[in-house]
């Protein structure tokens, strides 16, 4: 990057001190710059330090809409929605009546909110020793566990929550114990262990099942039909996803967004089996929930995925009609990075065909969005489509 900035302030410096105001190399908070010693001095610390604080921009991901995507791995984005999905546990803490209690807890949670992650820590296990009750020390053990886990320190969080859970089994407090269960299988996946994650869903449905809770079991089986996706166990993830849709929570409607995405899974289940028929009445299900439910950009997803279904087929007519309308769609809601697996897609689907020119155009569109995001990964993957095309436009 400096490469790039020292040279151009040696040329900046040059033109300003000519005394000339130059409409095209003005900074637009500075309308009236004149070409002052000192404040082409000061024009240069402004640019340094601008440059170090790019350079050192954390790059995360944007809300569908934004122009620029980030360039987060894929392994980071899971890492990410999984600690999104780490539950905060307060019991007794937030009425507690004792000083010091609430004043640690107070502390600790401002820390945390602000993802001061190592602050919030030592704080909650100070208050350990505080003369604590088992429920407010369950509380602070769960805090702690999710201070670790943000902080990436997946074992540590894991023996936090075995504390909370032995606690919460002393108390017998149920609520405590799903939270426990619940980021337990989530510290499990972070470590990338599934086999400890299933143990701690099943135990999660356990608790759901003595506390007749529905729709907290529906998730349940739902969570762990995903795992055993995961797994590549493609008959086990049937079975739960099955049994997650038909259980209804008693007087409640079931979430639309919740149906649309069990469905989802449970095609791609039929997928991995090659029960592609299946599969597309699934999704075709799936699509519509989705479109009821104003979720366009899972609306996209289902398409891309019935797309690939009928490439798979050997139908690529209707391959590219589902790739088109994902692309539509993505365009639409400005969303970089759908917009260019979209164009990937296409161009497969007309590679298939033999339309070698019209494949290359797509994947050239594709890679343009790709590079503007610095996505690495998907950058050498169509960069390699690309060339093979070449290659086959040679012969």
């Amino acid at each position: 990057m400096w490469l790039t900035i020292i040279p151009f302030l040696c040329i900046l410096i040059c033109l300003l001190s000519v005394r000339r105001p130059l409409a095209n190399v003005r900074p637009k908070t500075l309308p009236g710059f004149a070409a002052r010693e000192g404040l082409v001095f000061l024009l240069v610390i402004v640019l340094i330090t601008v440059g170090f604080s790019c350079s050192g921009e954390d790059k995360t991901e944007t809300e569908p809409g934004a122009q620029v995507e980030p360039s987060a791995t894929k392994e980071e984005k899971h890492e990410q929605r999984l600690l999104s999905q780490i539950q905060d546990y307060f019991g007794k803490l937030s009425e507690s009546d004792r000083p010091q209690v609430a004043h640690a807890f107070r502390v600790g949670l401002e820390y945390k909110i602000n993802e001061e992650y190592v602050d919030a820590l030592e704080t909650f296990k100070q208050a350990l020793d505080l003369n604590l009750y088992d429920e407010e020390r369950l509380a602070f053990f769960i805090l702690m566990g999710n201070c670790e886990a943000h902080l990436k320190e997946y074992t540590s969080a894991i023996n936090y929550y075995f504390q909370a859970e032995r606690l919460g089994h002393g108390t017998e407090n149920d609520t405590a114990l799903t939270v426990t269960y619940s980021n337990l299988a989530l510290a499990f996946q972070l470590e990338k262990d599934l086999h400890g994650a299933l143990e701690n869903y099943f135990n999660l449905l356990k608790v759901y099942q003595e506390m007749a809770n529905a729709q907290g079991q529906r998730n349940t089986l739902a969570a762990i039909g995903l795992i055993y996706q995961i797994k590549g166990e493609v008959d086990s993830a049937s079975v739960y996803h099955k049994r997650s849709l038909e259980l209804d929570a008693p007087g409640a409607a079931p979430s639309i967004f919740a149906e649309a995405a069990q469905l989802n899974n449970l095609a791609l289940t039929y997928r991995s089996k090659g029960e592609l028929d299946s599969a597309l009445v699934l999704h075709q299900r799936a699509l519509m929930l989705f479109q009821t439910a104003g979720d366009y950009g899972n609306a996209a997803s289902v398409l891309t995925n019935m797309g690939m279904i009928h490439q798979e087929k050997g139908d690529t007519k209707r391959a590219l009609q589902y790739h088109r309308q994902a692309l539509e769609i993505d365009s639409t809601m400005g969303h970089l990075m759908g917009q260019a697996g979209d164009l990937t897609n296409i161009g497969s689907v007309l590679e298939q065909e033999g339309n070698l020119t019209e494949a290359k155009k797509s994947y050239q569109r594709a890679l343009s969005l790709f590079e503007k995001m610095e996505a690495k990964t998907e950058i050498e993957f169509v960069r390699q489509n690309i060339q093979r095309v070449d290659d086959k436009l040679k012969e």
